[in-house]
C-alpha cells in the first residue's frame, strides 16, 4: 500500500509528464513550512485547459486511480471548479483545484517554489506567504482555529515577505483575520 508521499510523487510525476502545471497547497504544504500533523489527502492547484483533459485522463488509468468521467472533468475545468482523484491501492484522495485565473492565482503560480519534499523528487509548492493568505481566507469562511495555528507555525519556522503579505491582506480584505494571528 502506498503512503501519502508516494502518491504525491506519483501524481506530480504524471502531471509533469502530461505538461500540466501545478503546485501543492493544503495540509502537506503547511507541514512542509510548519509542523507535522495528520492528513489523509493531497491538495493540488492545477492549470489545465479543456484540450488537456484527454491527456489528463490517460495519465490516470482506472486500475491505478479513480478519476471522474471526461464530462465531469471538462465541466469542472470550464467552471474553474474542483474534482477528486483516488489512488486505488491506498485510498489516498487527491483534491484537484482548477486555477481560477484571478490576480491572486496568477501571483501564486508565479511564486510557487520547487522543493525536494520526497527524496529524489522536486515538487512545486505554494509559497509560505500564499499559504498564509489562503489560511486567513479559510479562517474567515469557517472560523476554524486550526488555520490560525497553522499560520503561526509557518511564521515561527520561515522568513516571510511582509510587504507581499500586507499588500494581499489589504487587497483580499483580510485585516481582521490577520490581526488575530
Amino acid at each position: 500500500m502506498k503512503g501519502i508521499l508516494e502518491v504525491l510523487k506519483d501524481v506530480v510525476t504524471r502531471f509533469d509528464e502530461a505538461g500540466i502545471e501545478y503546485f501543492l497547497v493544503g495540509s502537506l504544504a503547511t507541514m512542509y513550512y510548519g509542523r507535522p500533523r495528520f492528513t489523509q489527502d493531497v491538495d493540488l492547484v492545477v492549470r489545465i485547459k479543456a484540450r488537456q483533459v484527454p491527456e489528463f485522463l490517460k495519465a490516470f488509468p482506472i486500475d491505478e486511480y479513480y478519476c471522474p468521467p471526461k464530462e465531469v472533468i471538462q465541466d469542472e475545468v470550464g467552471r474553474k471548479g474542483r474534482f477528486n482523484l483516488f489512488n486505488q491501492s491506498s485510498g489516498v484522495k487527491i483534491d484537484v483545484v482548477i486555477d481560477k485565473e484571478t490576480d491572486f492565482y496568477a501571483s501564486e503560480f508565479s511564486r510557487r517554489q520547487q522543493v525536494e519534499m520526497v527524496p529524489g523528487t522536486h515538487i512545486f509548492i505554494a509559497s509560505p506567504e500564499d499559504l498564509i493568505l489562503k489560511k486567513l481566507d479559510y479562517f474567515r469562511e469557517g472560523q476554524s482555529e486550526k488555520h490560525l495555528s497553522d499560520i503561526r507555525d509557518i511564521l515561527m519556522n520561515v522568513q516571510v515577505d511582509d510587504t507581499y503579505l500586507e499588500m494581499w491582506v489589504e487587497r483580499m480584505g483580510l485585516k481582521a483575520q490577520w490581526a488575530r494571528v
